[in-house]
């Protein structure tokens, strides 16, 4: 039987414990919109995918259609956006809180190029000092999550 592999950068919204050593993820793609991945034994201390599947992160993932979930076969991390931002915690968790309103509200593996890239551009500009008050970013980023999700 043959796979399709697909390679997408993915925000990683959150992480859940899974099984004895393995987690779900909820990755939000350009090309599918959310979805739910799980990676085998990425909670033990060898796994080549631990470090690159951080929460709150950008991350280049490969993954295949497994019967109930997505299954991660590779990843590399891009941005570790949580790792960056460790010394504005304020930011951190405006972003932290973005993320769990995206995954309260998309629903289905509906894909929306459109609030990916924005979201992307809106976190490279935090990250490197462009947005000026923190509040002003967080108004910004809520409202382009509610206006294109509606």
């Amino acid at each position: 039987m043959s796979y399709t592999i697909h390679t997408t950068q993915s925000f990683v919204l959150s992480v859940q414990p899974y099984r004895e050593a393995d987690r779900l993820y909820s990755l939000l793609t350009r090309e599918l919109g959310l979805i739910r991945a799980s990676a085998q034994g990425v909670r033990k201390e060898h796994s080549k995918l631990r470090g690159s599947l951080e929460p709150i992160s950008l991350s280049t993932v490969s993954f295949v259609k497994g019967k109930e979930f997505w299954r991660i076969t590779s990843s590399k991390v891009d941005e570790n956006i949580s790792i960056k931002l460790n010394n504005n915690k304020k930011l951190l968790k405006v972003i932290t809180q973005a993320f769990a309103l995206l995954e309260k509200m998309i629903q289905g593996e509906t894909p929306h190029p459109e609030l990916f890239d924005a979201l992307e551009k809106l976190i490279k500009d935090a990250l490197e000092n462009k947005i000026g008050d923190i509040k002003d970013f967080e108004t910004k980023l809520v409202a382009t999550i509610l206006s294109d999700l509606g």
